[in-house]
């Protein structure tokens, strides 16, 4: 006698092509880069399968703020663990190719000792370019709170900077 309710694997398939350009918009809106969000696309669906083992996932309604919160935790995740991040041009076109490299490279160490929570807004703000209303939508956060860290974590950064000139 056959089930009435849909196996695993049809329940995966299913939410699969229901959710995977939403889940890829999503995840290259964070990370704009196509080969990333193709993964964090794989990575999800790799999630929602094993909440659909735990039988945490029974149907394939209402699941748009559960992909949304897995994707935004990968996207976030990935920048965290991405140590390779290009930076967009913040120098003034006078300095040379050299001081450019190494006034990055410098850049780059003081946002990497930022502490973690000032400097996922950092990223996320002025090199992802994202609005203040996305940040704080992203990380579940109040606008106003992700405002003040953008301000401490400019502040830290500033005195990072200026700690490591003298």
């Amino acid at each position: 006698m056959k089930s009435k309710s849909k196996s695993d694997n049809d329940l995966l398939k299913e939410i699969y092509l229901n959710y995977k350009q939403y889940i890829y918009s999503v995840a290259i809106k964070h990370l704009n880069d196509e080969s990333f969000a193709e993964n964090i696309v794989q990575d999800t669906i790799i999630v929602i399968r094993g909440k659909i083992i735990k039988k945490e996932i029974k149907s394939c309604h209402k699941l748009g703020s559960l992909i949304r919160y897995i994707v935004r935790g990968l996207c976030v995740d990935h920048i965290r663990k991405n140590e390779k991040i290009v930076y967009r041009e913040i120098f003034d076109d006078e300095i040379k190719t050299e001081d450019t490299f190494v006034s990055r490279l410098i850049f780059n160490d003081a946002i990497n000792k930022l502490p973690e929570k000032y400097k996922t807004i950092f990223i996320m703000k002025v090199l992802k370019d994202m609005s203040y209303s996305e940040i704080a939508r992203d990380l579940s956060l109040n606008e106003n709170a992700v405002r003040k860290r953008m301000e401490r974590a400019k502040k830290l950064l500033k005195e990072i900077l200026v700690g490591d000139n003298e």
